[in-house]
């Protein structure tokens, strides 16, 4: 049966998140909280391999935790590739710079708690990044969480992967059972009326593309982007080759070459974008190249891969990790999303005139999950997205991307410094840049409020 491999977990997941479908439209408890469907077919597989492996072939797990790491790491690429694909006019106003310094800035506040938790608490003996990969599970998700993770695994006993998915999935749990409880708070103060339950039904419009008048078939659309997907992919996949290869050994070599990996889901973006950037160059020309970007069915490939990302992510975890980081992580995330929970409260209030509740309860759902987290909330006050707060949050989180990268490096110091002779002073140092992050774009959003900038 050697030949299944691999396979085997797609399938795994493909059933678990059927079941999870089933479970969250008949069980009435599910209903009431904002839990995505691939979450909860993950830790339903999770507990029972948990649970019957130990019985059944004396392992602690059924999963090949290695094996659903490179899910995970090849699906958040390939979801970031399908999504930078994407024809979206530009709409770019002077809100939506204010709203990627609010992400920006939770980012680096959910990084200097996570810090101090970890100073504070858990020191001893332990690598800092314990404590700051809470910030990228929960703003940005286990994709990402645990490809930084996996860059870290030597540093933390072989569980950083493992580590960053947790940080994602507690912040999955916690902004979609306290966002539905706030939800629940505005409506009996305002009389609004409350939602019945939070399905994962879409209330948006959908635009099919047409690629030729002679022949209509999603198919050849679903085609033509699995190609382009698969050429750019294998693109980065050389590079890669290519760097490993040239310096990818030992030493510094080796410590870019383990950067460059860890953000292979960056590298591809870069090369979607010149591929797309090359095709509005050939429309100008009076090329008809519309029909090599369905957003259609990027949209539907990237929901696919963010869906097998986090049911994989969730399949991750073991025993032996939670034996290990499990009082750090609960106690650093509940910790984080209370912390999340007020700063956002304080915000929203002072950048946005309008809509502020609205604002608030996408954002938290968003910094605690992913986007369609803070989606699944946003409908339980806007049932059918007619503020701007739902553009805002995509448009937003873009310019928040590049706001973010010297963060980034940030967080990246006490991983090159470590186990050197003033490892405590780079630890401190970081805690310092991401809190002068925090303070600045704070400073400024205030300042921009107070214009009425922001709006």
């Amino acid at each position: 049966m050697e030949e299944w491999g691999i396979i085997l977990y797609f399938m795994l997941i493909g059933v678990l998140m059927f079941v999870a479908k089933i479970i969250k439209t008949k069980v009435p408890f599910f209903n009431k909280i904002v839990i995505p469907t691939a979450l909860l077919g993950g830790m339903i597989g999770l507990t029972l391999s948990l649970v019957f492996a130990p019985i059944v072939i004396g392992e602690e797990t059924f999963i090949d935790v290695d094996q659903m790491g490179y899910i995970v790491y090849h699906a958040l690429a390939i979801g970031f590739i399908a999504l930078a694909l994407k024809r979206e006019p530009s709409k770019i106003k002077k809100k939506i710079w204010s709203t990627g310094m609010l992400i920006t800035s939770t980012y680096a506040l959910q990084a200097v708690v996570g810090i101090l938790v970890f100073l504070l608490l858990f020191a001893a003996d332990n690598f800092i990044g314990s404590g700051m990969l809470v910030a990228l599970g929960f703003g940005q998700g286990p994709g990402l969480a645990m490809s930084i993770g996996r860059m870290w695994n030597d540093m933390l006993g072989g569980n950083g992967a493992v580590l960053g998915a947790s940080y994602a999935l507690i912040g999955f749990f916690f902004g979609g059972t306290v966002g539905v409880i706030l939800i629940n708070i505005m409506s009996r103060r305002t009389g609004r009326l409350r939602p019945k339950d939070y399905g994962e039904d879409s209330s948006g419009k959908v635009t099919l593309e047409i690629d030729t008048i002679k022949e209509i078939s999603l198919l050849d659309g679903l085609t033509t982007q699995g190609i382009i997907i698969s050429i750019i992919y294998s693109i980065v996949y050389l590079i890669l080759y290519v760097s490993y290869i040239t310096f990818g050994q030992s030493g510094i070599g080796e410590t870019v070459y383990g950067l460059m990996k860890g953000f292979n889901f960056i590298i591809g973006i870069l090369i979607a974008l010149v591929y797309k950037r090359g095709l509005l160059w050939m429309e100008k020309k009076g090329k008809n190249v519309r029909f090599m970007t369905n957003n259609y069915m990027l949209s539907n490939i990237a929901s696919a891969s963010f869906n097998v990302m986090i049911a994989g992510a969730a399949l991750s975890i073991t025993l032996t990790f939670l034996g290990e980081y499990g009082i750090q992580l609960f106690v650093t995330s509940i910790i984080v999303g209370v912390v999340t929970l007020f700063y956002l409260k304080f915000m929203t209030k002072r950048v946005y005139n309008d809509y502020i509740e609205e604002y608030f309860i996408g954002f938290f759902g968003m910094l605690t999950g992913v986007a369609s987290t803070g989606l699944a909330l946003l409908k339980g006050v806007d049932p059918n997205l007619e503020t701007p707060v739902a553009e805002e949050m995509v448009l937003g989180s873009g310019t928040a991307i590049s706001m973010a990268l010297p963060l980034f490096g940030i967080l990246f110091i006490p991983s090159l410094t470590y186990g050197g002779p003033n490892e405590m002073l780079w630890n401190i140092l970081s805690l310092v840049g991401c809190a002068l992050y925090v303070a600045v774009f704070m400073t400024i959003l205030l300042i921009r409020g107070k214009r009425g900038v922001n709006v």
